[in-house]
């Protein structure tokens, strides 16, 4: 064999390497949360945000270095219809600067740091864009919409011109109507509907296509979560608030939730309760 032909070879196998790498993650992802309903998948809440600013670049790469299942990022619109990653109505809590999203630019949001502990950092409020370029290929993301009904097709055709329908769950709490408007601009695209109590879990159930359903524990009953487990549905909770509290104050807030009936759990500590999960044999 030539040299010539040896280096093209080498450089195939190289980059062929490096595609099949690329896809792994996703891919494995995808097939946990279809096939493996006994692993509970971890989401992290506003992206890793114990070390760094939430919603930030530098929280989602630390998301991608742990290894989440799942990255919520909160979609808000500016003044000049440019979808972005914020919580909050303003920018007040999370900036050093001040004002209502809705009457700022990007230009002018852009010009603010991100602050961490109450510290002005390097970091900046990203674009939807610039999230999902970071995102893409790396972890299921949560979309917790809350730019309005008017932009979700908007925000559904930005995912789909990068090609990562797989990777996007789209969170609309109870406005249930916008499980059939998804479900039409993409059958295949997995809406994350909010249930408030069992009646709201039935409503659901009645919509086609539905995968996974976010739950509140004042509702909680083993019985009817172990039956729509077993159809197939993952249940999404929240560790948020009582349960990673307890775990802070005195480690038994995750070994509370992993009793109940749920498998995709989302916390300010994915760090912790991943490695939680993989003690117990709860996630690979």
């Amino acid at each position: 064999m030539s040299r010539k032909i040896l280096i093209t070879l080498c450089a195939f196998v190289c980059f062929f390497n490096g595609t099949l790498a690329q896809q792994s993650r996703l891919d494995f992802l995808l097939d946990e949360f279809e096939n493996h309903p006994e692993h509970i998948l971890v989401t992290a809440h506003r992206a890793a945000h114990q070390k760094y600013p939430e919603n930030s670049l530098a929280a989602l790469k630390e998301a991608i270095r742990l290894q989440v299942d799942i990255v919520e990022i909160d979609v808000r619109k500016t003044k000049d219809h440019q979808l972005v990653i914020l919580h909050d109505e303003t920018i007040d809590r999370v900036t050093n600067g001040k004002g209502e999203l809705k009457d700022l630019t990007l230009k002018e949001v852009k010009k603010y740091n991100l602050l961490f502990n109450g510290k002005s950092t390097d970091q900046k409020i990203l674009t939807f864009d610039e999230a999902l370029d970071v995102l893409k290929g790396e972890v299921l993301i949560n979309i917790d919409f809350k730019a309005g009904k008017d932009a979700i097709s908007e925000a559904y055709r930005t995912i789909k011109k990068k090609g990562m329908e797989k990777q996007a769950l789209f969170y609309v709490y109870n406005h249930y109507e916008l499980l059939a408007k998804l479900n039409n601009l993409d059958p295949n695209i997995i809406v994350w509907p909010r249930a408030y109590s069992k009646d709201d879990v039935e409503k659901i159930l009645t919509y086609p296509n539905i995968q996974l359903i976010q739950i509140d524990f004042s509702f909680y009953e083993d019985k009817w979560t172990k039956e729509v487990i077993q159809k197939g549905i993952r249940l999404s909770g929240n560790a948020l608030g009582k349960y990673d509290h307890l775990e802070e104050e005195n480690g038994t807030g995750f070994n509370k939730i992993t009793k109940k009936h749920i498998n995709i759990i989302e916390t300010d500590f994915p760090e912790e309760l991943l490695l939680y999960l993989k003690k117990k044999n709860l996630h690979l």
